[in-house]
């Protein structure tokens, strides 16, 4: 236990020792602002190739369009402007949010129609098959000795008990019956599910 936690003390003690020695090292490169006149910082910004705004420079800029109109325009036109750019924004966003319901409701009655298509389909279907009315299919599963969980699944996804053969064998896997399968006949229907099929199979 002595031995991380003096490895760990060692580590930070190593780096404390690298940042002291970086911050002495590169501490001459920083330069102060104090005792700077404003002028001479701005004539300092632009020597390194910045552009220095006031503040409604700024705002004209960010809010117009075309920065050399902004400039040149007095303070009270760029507010009424930004109220004229606010209004046509709400009035877009309005209308983009009309756009979005008409969508949504033509998308609804869209839905709706397919959904009444299908349940017309699934009623012709029902009435052509005659197989679906005359109850469940029942088959007799014969477990043989050495047979694998996957066998069995496949057997049942054949004679249609079972939808998948993977599924069911990783849910025989997952809840444990896969090693408790005892040989013999067993009576299945497709009325059964999984849970009913695995506990019948392991009695």
């Amino acid at each position: 236990m002595k031995q991380p936690v003096r490895v760990f003390a060692i580590g930070l003690l190593t780096a404390g020792i690298i940042m002291l020695a970086t911050y002495l090292l590169f501490k001459g490169d920083t330069k102060t602002v104090e005792g700077i006149s404003e002028k001479e910082l701005i004539s300092l910004v632009k020597d390194k190739g910045y552009h220095v705004l006031s503040n409604s420079e700024y705002v004209a800029l960010s809010v117009n369009d075309n920065p050399e109109k902004a400039a040149k325009t007095p303070p009270n036109e760029n507010t009424s402007t930004t109220t004229q750019n606010d209004q046509s924004a709400k009035t877009t966003e309005q209308e983009d949010a009309a756009k979005k319901q008409d969508s949504n409701h033509t998308e609804k009655a869209e839905k709706e129609n397919t959904k009444e298509e299908n349940q017309e389909q699934k009623k012709e279907q029902a009435k052509e098959s005659p197989e679906k009315e005359e109850g469940p299919k029942t088959y007799t599963l014969h477990i043989k000795e050495g047979m694998a969980s996957s066998e069995i699944s496949s057997l049942l996804e054949e004679n249609k008990l079972i939808k998948d053969a993977s599924e069911f064998s990783d849910y025989l896997e997952e809840n444990d019956y896969s090693q408790r399968v005892q040989i013999g006949k067993y009576k299945l229907n497709t009325d059964m599910g999984p849970y009913q099929i695995a506990e019948a199979i392991t009695k």
